[in-house]
């Protein structure tokens, strides 16, 4: 498979990095009540710790208050959404075991830091993908990963069936099993059918 770009249902050209971000905003805008393109999740910590920068993350935000709670009744009112979004990462994923669930999706990282943490990616080496796959699990109660580009898919898929593997065999690894990877064009097409509050 080529590097190609994926196609784009919000307009013929592609949009640019940060105009897609603020494409995204405005889309989920719609919906929820705090929406940021950029987040820092760790503005403030100090100079001691690495400091992700998120492209695109969905509150409420949990800096110093834990919103498990809140959390749980933001996914409940915006359901067909979320299951809208894990039925098209069920359809990039080959293996059963990789498949998400609406009720294990939405109870896994009980302890996040925003609803929604959303990685646009379509240039990144390998280890970048990771960093945005691990970034994306850990700070959101979901994960999305959007693949602009076919490659980036196929490295994002790789990458978190070789962390469910490293689980299988008990071997020390990182669990993802909140973060949902699409391409662009699904979701895109997520947001166009998403309700407005």
């Amino acid at each position: 498979m080529s590097s190609t770009k994926l196609p784009n249902p919000l307009g013929s050209r592609a949009l640019a990095e940060r105009s897609y971000h603020r494409e995204i905003r405005s889309r989920l805008d719609q919906v929820y009540e705090e929406v940021l393109p950029p987040w820092y999740p760790f503005r403030g910590e100090g100079r001691g710790i690495y400091a992700p920068i998120v492209d695109v993350a969905v509150g409420p935000f949990a800096i110093e208050t834990r919103y498990e709670t809140r959390y749980s009744e933001i996914l409940a009112q915006t359901r067909d959404f979320i299951e809208n979004l894990i039925e098209n990462h069920n359809a990039n994923v080959e293996d059963a075991e990789e498949r998400a669930r609406f009720d294990r999706v939405a109870a896994f990282n009980m302890n996040a830091r925003c609803l929604l943490c959303i990685e646009v990616e379509d240039t990144g080496s390998r280890k970048h993908c990771l960093g945005d796959l691990v970034n994306a699990s850990a700070l959101g109660r979901i994960g999305l990963l959007i693949a602009r580009t076919d490659a980036v898919l196929r490295t994002f898929i790789r990458q978190r069936a070789y962390l469910a593997y490293l689980r299988s065999v008990d071997k020390n690894t990182f669990r993802t099993d909140n973060a949902l990877v699409l391409t662009e064009k699904q979701f895109n097409d997520c947001l166009a059918e998403m309700k407005r509050r």
